[in-house]
């Protein structure tokens, strides 16, 4: 059975429609209020070392809430 051709023009509009989605302003939680109260940023790590940066991340955060 052939593909059916999609006009160009319409995938054009189909893209920039979803541009328009993925720009709505307000979505999403408002910044700063997680939990950590400061702007964060997503990482990739191999899913081997997770738990030893999970881990490091708890040990850092306690020391320094034994210094304040």
């Amino acid at each position: 059975m052939p593909k059916k051709s999609v006009k160009k023009s319409a995938k054009k509009a189909v893209k920039k429609s979803v541009k328009k989605i993925s720009r709505a302003s307000g979505a999403g939680r408002p910044k700063g209020t997680g939990k950590f109260g400061c702007p964060t940023k997503a990482i990739r790590v191999p899913t081997h070392l997770v738990q030893e940066i999970i881990e490091f991340a708890l040990r850092k955060n306690k020391t320094k809430k034994n210094t304040e």
